[in-house]
């Protein structure tokens, strides 16, 4: 065969290949192409869906999509229910033809096409518009007749409707505010003359107001947590509200979240309760313009006395973001540091890991009795120091830098009395619950200790010993122990 035919050839099997690979392959199977033909916007996939224009028997409702959420434009300028948005999109998309009129064998007329129920205009993002028109009922079952524009009239289950036919409280979002824990940088609470405001510092939670301190970062998470779950039971459209009426011209609280990564702020006013159908709803002002009776799921959290927001944790950490632990009472000291996840003493040898982590967890958990004690003439009873590891600093910020925390121990004032405790990172001194606890270590646990002291030497055997007897007394010294 010639070389040219060969080209010839060689270019018909690569334009082949290419048709194939760009065009024939994405092209609906027939069973795709039957199942499309029987839908009444054929293709159409919900991801395309940038508008809908609904007219129905309540007024005219314009959504629009803006990245991943839908407002309301008209009749009012307004979030926008995503859940009944979907709900309606489903049921267009999905919406199957049961029987077709070809044109010319019934009139519009018949079925109210000409002046239809329910009218959806859809935008899509490659500019293209479809109109649905919805008309009367068939004359037996619950079919609905449905015209695309191109002169067929469509008979359809008429399940979809109920997503169409809503009202304008149906439309707009009942979600209060949508915000989480880690999506808030401050956080500000008035409730008559007190005020709280605590800023986030990565995952801990400090007070400003009414007093400098660490703050309980499960409280915030909590309410905002709750803040998360208000849900408007009723909106409030009058166009002269009575704020007196709802005591939202001095609100009981007002509440100010500050957010991260420069969305603005969340400011919502709290007003009167008051039972309704047998439930309690509450008055609720929104950035100062939105009015609506919301459930009052964040009554307690709101309500909390501006000292009980103090962290009742002496100092939350998570102990596995130790990477150093040194234990000192009486003159002696234990150093531990983690090395490629194993707990080490300072001249290298290992040390019983899970009584080092046994001591941090009740560490971690030690909560704070009292506050705003006096130190001065108790006597020092020891001392624990962690060093966190690098963390994320504040929103905005770099990575914080390593962390040293002190705790300092105090002796109880009286016999059976509870101890005292400073921490460096906090301005108060707190009393604790003291017990004593034994922490022995298991015989196998013993046995492996003893095997590599004698591998390591008379020092190494005298350290390792000094360390598992202050981890076995609790860390802090006998006979004090933190449960």
């Amino acid at each position: 065969m010639k070389t040219g035919r060969l080209l010839v050839l060689a270019a018909v099997v690569v334009a082949l290949a290419a048709y194939i690979l760009l065009f024939e392959r994405h092209q609906p199977t027939t069973a795709q192409a039957q199942k499309q033909a029987e839908k009444v916007l054929g293709s159409l996939k919900r991801s395309q869906i940038t508008g809908l224009d609904i007219k129905n028997s309540h007024g005219t409702f314009v959504l629009v999509k803006s990245g991943d959420t839908w407002k309301l434009t008209k009749p009012i300028a307004y979030p926008a229910d995503g859940t009944a948005i979907s709900s309606a999109i489903t049921g267009l998309v999905d919406l199957t033809i049961k029987r077709t009129l070809p044109p010319g064998e019934v009139t519009p007329k018949a079925y109210s096409l000409d002046k239809p129920r329910i009218t959806v205009t859809i935008h899509t993002k490659d500019g293209t518009v479809h109109t649905v028109k919805v008309g009367a009922k068939a004359a037996l079952g619950a079919d609905r007749a449905v015209s695309v524009g191109d002169g067929r009239i469509l008979m359809c289950s008429g399940f979809f409707v109920d997503d169409l036919d809503k009202d304008l409280d149906a439309w707009r979002s009942h979600r209060v505010a949508t915000v989480f824990p880690d999506q808030v940088a401050s956080l500000e609470l008035t409730e008559g003359r007190d005020h709280v405001h605590a800023v986030r510092d990565g995952k801990l939670w400090k007070l400003l107001e009414p007093l400098e301190d660490l703050a309980g970062a499960e409280h915030i998470r909590n309410l905002i947590s709750d803040i998360n779950a208000l849900r408007v039971v009723a909106f409030i459209d009058a166009p002269h509200p009575d704020l007196h009426a709802l005591g939202l011209d001095k609100p009981r609280y007002k509440l100010v979240l500050v957010r991260t990564k420069g969305a603005k702020p969340i400011e919502l006013d709290f007003g009167i309760k008051e039972k309704k159908n047998g439930t309690t709803r509450v008055a609720c002002r929104r950035n100062g313009t939105d009015l609506f009776w919301v459930n009052d799921v964040a009554e307690l959290p709101l309500g909390l006395a501006p000292v009980l927001w103090r962290s009742r944790k002496v100092y939350p950490f998570e102990s596995w973001n130790v990477d150093a632990l040194t234990l000192s009472s009486g003159g002696t000291s234990v150093a531990l540091k983690r090395v490629s996840g194993m707990w080490k003493l300072a001249g290298g040898a290992p040390a019983n890991g899970s009584e080092v982590l046994s001591r941090l967890g009740k560490l971690s958990e030690l909560e704070a009795v009292s506050f705003d004690l006096v130190a001065k003439g108790p006597k020092q009873m020891g001392r624990a120091v962690i060093e966190l590891a690098p963390g994320v600093g504040a929103a905005g910020k770099k990575p914080a830098k390593p962390r040293k925390i002190t705790f300092t121990f105090f002796a109880p004032l009286r016999p059976g009395g509870r101890a005292l405790v400073k921490v460096s990172a906090r301005k108060t001194v707190m009393s604790v619950e003291v017990k004593r606890v034994d922490l022995r270590r298991s015989r196998q646990a013993q046995g492996h200790a003893d095997a590599r002291s004698e591998e390591e030497g008379d020092t190494t055997r005298r350290e390792m010993t000094r360390a598992h007897t202050w981890l076995s007394r609790g860390g802090f010294g006998r006979p004090v122990a933190v449960q």
